[in-house]
């Protein structure tokens, strides 16, 4: 038998024969402790992270204008804090995830020619195969296509459960084809958002790395405020500020200073947060029919600005 114990205490006790009661006072102290140990060794191995899910498959090609793009990569996200849209990419070249979750960003690799393939839109909670909806990337060595489209049927299977979607599609429009089979795990938004108001909003984590944001951003510059936003946001703004010169940004901050409160004045605009997972969305109320929205994101170091 194998124990899980320090040397010297529960084997030798229990090998050991006294018939003193103190000594079995001590040797039912010690097997207690000894349970507890095995207990809690249980509950480690039982609560060990599952194994990661099972990566995507896709087979199948997209033709436009008679170039082909061999469809090699899939991956499916939808965007946190909504349950309208699930988006799958079908693409002849790998889309770092961090490009697949940004709105516009794809549409540029596919201009500098980094990938070409297919943008499939879907609803994540009632997908129907009357629906298909998207964006081809079609880049070519003279000229890049880009084509939005929303008609439909042309779902040969589609199923969303289980946080992964699997898929067959077949269609022909136009100047382009699309032949393909699909399954991928779906990242992004849990499913689930979960909303807090009234004082529970307004002294939540969230509200407190806002609130910290936006009286760091104002009173002292982009050097303090990137404490609070992810790398991402605070390099689009030092190049926003830098277009706009240094004068044109210590204006913003001036007008900003002027229009919006800071501090717990701020705090007590928070009229709901909704958090889904690893993001969280702030909503303060300005005005009857206007509403601040900052995204946040929980980093490794805690909650960050994301969009704002």
């Amino acid at each position: 038998m194998t124990y899980f114990l320090v040397p010297g205490t529960f084997p030798q006790i229990i090998v050991g024969h006294d018939s003193r009661r103190s000594n079995v006072r001590e040797k039912i102290a010690v097997m207690r402790h000894a349970l507890r140990l095995i207990g809690c060794l249980v509950i480690a191995l039982l609560s060990a992270p599952a194994a990661a899910a099972e990566p995507g498959t896709v087979k199948g090609r997209l033709t436009y204008d008679g170039k082909v793009y061999t469809l090699r990569h899939v991956y499916a996200w939808q965007p946190p804090l909504q349950d309208e849209e699930l988006w799958i990419y079908l693409t002849d070249q790998p889309l770092s995830p961090a490009a697949a979750q940004h709105g516009s960003l794809p549409e540029q690799l596919a201009r500098d020619k980094r990938f070409g393939g297919i943008k499939l839109i879907v609803h994540p909670v009632k997908p129907r195969l009357g629906d298909m909806k998207g964006v081809v990337y079609a880049p070519r060595d003279d000229v890049f296509s880009l084509e939005k489209f929303n008609f439909g049927p042309d779902w040969q299977a589609l199923t969303i459960s289980g946080r992964r979607v699997t898929g067959k599609a077949r269609t022909q429009w136009m100047s382009w084809t699309l032949e393909a089979e699909f399954s991928a795990p779906v990242e992004g938004s849990t499913g689930t958002v979960r909303r807090i108001t009234g004082a529970e909003a307004q002294r939540s984590p969230q509200a407190d790395v806002f609130i910290a944001f936006e009286k760091a951003l104002v009173e002292e510059g982009l050097d303090a405020a990137g404490a609070y936003m992810m790398p991402e946001i605070l390099a689009g703004m030092r190049a926003w500020a830098k277009e706009q010169g240094a004068a044109s940004f210590k204006e913003f901050r001036a007008k900003r200073r002027a229009s919006k409160p800071l501090g717990e004045a701020r705090r007590k605009q928070i009229s709901r947060i909704d958090i889904d997972g690893d993001y969280a969305e702030v909503g303060a109320r300005t005005g009857p029919d206007t509403v601040d929205i900052a995204v946040l994101f929980k980093s490794r170091d805690g909650w960050k600005i994301e969009k704002w």
